[in-house]
């Protein structure tokens, strides 16, 4: 999975580089990408690079809702909507004899989500958003 995260432009570089502030963490950037960009502008950066300007109201709700689920992942489990859980095992466990579909074909079914290829399972701490991103 790849994550692109809005951060605020605070100073052009040389070089088609800036500096970005997300939260505190300043993170020195390419803005080879883009055209026009100024001081005060909302980028998205993906793996250090702006790839794209995006207005301040959505910069501001998408960044209230990073900080939203880094508070709730914080907190632990809620009362939420169902969560993801394993995934069908795909008929290779043993049965009994008589159990109920012990002679079933298993079946692939559809595929599952699962971790990403760095785990995707690390919770992020309040007040963190985008430190991995920019770390």
């Amino acid at each position: 999975m790849c994550l692109a995260i809005p951060a605020l432009l605070v100073e052009l570089r040389p070089n088609d580089q800036a500096v970005v502030n997300l939260g505190g963490i300043r993170k020195e950037i390419s803005i080879a990408l883009l055209a026009d960009v100024q001081v005060g502008d909302y980028v998205i950066v993906h793996v250090g690079h702006a790839i794209g300007v995006i207005d301040p109201e959505e910069a501001e709700r998408t960044l209230t809702l990073f900080a939203e689920l880094a508070a709730s992942v914080e907190e632990g489990p809620s009362a939420g909507p169902p969560q993801a859980g394993p995934a069908p095992s795909g008929g290779s466990e043993p049965h009994e004899v008589g159990s109920v579909g012990a002679h079933a074909e298993p079946s692939a079914g559809p595929p599952q989500a699962g971790p990403g290829p760095s785990g995707g399972n690390e919770p992020l701490a309040a007040g963190s958003v985008g430190a991995e991103v920019f770390s």
